[in-house]
């Protein structure tokens, strides 16, 4: 199978597991709020670092770990719920922490500028490149500055936590499905 096909694959597994909603549906739609279970539940005195787009691509490097980049807007409900219930959520801040360079992007901000694949663009011009159209967009790139993969809308912390632990054990590199993965728990 070629990569561009298993990229493609990947890309529709990972979509399917994100059941949730993006700022680009219509009120009303999408996933529900639920309670969330203790082990769940945000700590507020734990955080992750952002990084700017370009001091991320140049750390990633250095130290070898992949880049997540959460594309947002202000007026996106989902984008403040993505923050509080799943990126403050204990286990999800560990994790990027320790194996993810972390960029929160305002997708709609024209004036900051960064480089990215040998041009500059502004955050629009990037956004419009990578072809994001909901909010918040999930997008992930190796160490090199090059995607892997994009989720798009809402991911509660249990199943983003998921994606975290398949991108940081490099499985999308084996060519195992991420719902193989799910099922065993690791890329063997």
């Amino acid at each position: 199978m070629s990569i561009f096909r298993w990229l493609l694959t990947l890309i529709l597994a990972l979509s399917l597991l994100v059941t949730g909603s993006s700022c680009a549906r219509e009120e009303g739609e999408g996933l529900q709020a639920k309670n969330t279970p203790p082990a769940f539940q945000q700590q507020e005195n734990l955080q992750v670092k952002r990084l700017g787009f370009n001091d991320a691509l140049a750390k990633a490097k250095t130290e070898g770990k992949p880049i997540f980049v959460e594309f947002y807007t202000d007026w996106c409900p989902y984008c403040k719920k993505f923050q509080k219930e799943t990126v403050n959520e204990r286990n999800v801040t560990k994790m990027l922490a320790e194996n993810f360079v972390y960029v929160r992007l305002n997708a709609e901000d024209s004036k900051n500028q960064v480089k990215f694949q040998g041009k500059s663009l502004s955050n629009v011009q990037l956004t419009y490149s990578l072809g994001i159209s909901a909010y918040p967009s999930l997008v992930f790139l190796d160490s090199g500055g090059q995607p892997i993969t994009m989720l798009s809308g809402f991911v509660p912390a249990r199943q983003f936590l998921s994606v975290l632990d398949y991108i940081q054990q490099k499985c999308y590199q084996t060519q195992i499905s991420f719902r193989d993965f799910t099922k065993r728990g690791n890329c063997n």
